[in-house]
């Protein structure tokens, strides 16, 4: 027995692993590749990687952008019941927008911020749907919260409703595009100083911008209008940049890059 044994060992020692060929190696990578792509792969429905995705957002973060909800919706009122100008509820929103924004986003990278984004690609769903899903859940939350505001303000102020739309939401897309564009360009190391610089550089430029009572006159609603296509476009663009950027973040570790 141990002769054979013997024998064993030193075959394993002497057998040579032949080298698999290039255009093999290729073909097996092309077949994993479509079998993680198609619907084998992915037997999650949205609905279910949507639900889980909510609980993966932590109850602390529900509560601050309630409470902000919350103190935005009685800082409007208060200003709509003294009938002050315009501008003032529009910029008090605009300058609180890019920190709601800005909490959302951080959710939306811990994956990769803390260290977790390889337990979390090789489950059954890609990173780059579940990342996709926490998109959808915080961006629905934030469009609720900024047009739940303009219609209240609205009421107040007697402003048509798509006036008041175009001039929350155009700030809204420039900074859910502009934190994911900074995500995209700096170091995961100096991530959390750039979005603040960011956030800072945002509500400053909003401040400013929306002093400008000229701005609000109805002939200029068309001007706001191509604001906001411009602002859609540069939105989409972030977005695929982004996930392209997710989906690209376990390639070039696990390839030394």
């Amino acid at each position: 027995m141990s002769k054979k044994m013997d024998d064993l060992q030193q075959w394993i020692q002497d057998y040579d692993v032949p080298e698999a060929p290039e255009n093999r190696m290729e073909k097996l990578i092309s077949m994993g590749q479509s079998y993680m792509e198609g619907p084998e792969f992915n037997k999650n429905s949205l609905r279910n990687v949507f639900l889980s995705q909510l609980q993966y957002l932590p109850f602390s973060f529900w509560t601050v952008q309630v409470g902000f909800l919350m103190a935005v919706i009685a800082a409007v009122c208060l200003l709509g019941h003294f009938k002050v100008q315009l501008y003032y509820p529009l910029t008090v929103l605009a300058i609180t927008i890019p920190f709601i924004v800005l909490l959302g986003v951080r959710q939306i990278s811990k994956s990769n911020t803390y260290g977790m984004w390889e337990i979390e690609q090789s489950s059954r769903c890609q990173l780059v749907k579940l990342v996709a899903c926490r998109m959808m859940i915080v961006g629905l939350f934030d469009l609720f919260f900024v047009t739940g505001i303009l219609v209240l303000m609205s009421y107040y102020y007697q402003q048509p409703i798509i006036g008041m739309i175009l001039y929350g939401i155009v700030p809204l897309n420039i900074s859910c595009a502009s934190y994911l564009v900074t995500i995209t360009k700096g170091e995961k190391s100096e991530e959390s100083y750039h979005l603040i610089a960011c956030m800072v550089c945002l509500m400053i430029a909003f401040s400013f911008i929306l002093r400008q009572q000229i701005l609000f006159e109805v002939s200029m609603i068309w001007m706001w209008a191509v604001f906001y296509v411009s602002s859609i476009i540069f939105l989409g663009k972030a977005i695929q940049k982004y996930l392209k950027y997710e989906k690209m973040i376990g390639e070039l570790t696990w390839n030394l890059q």
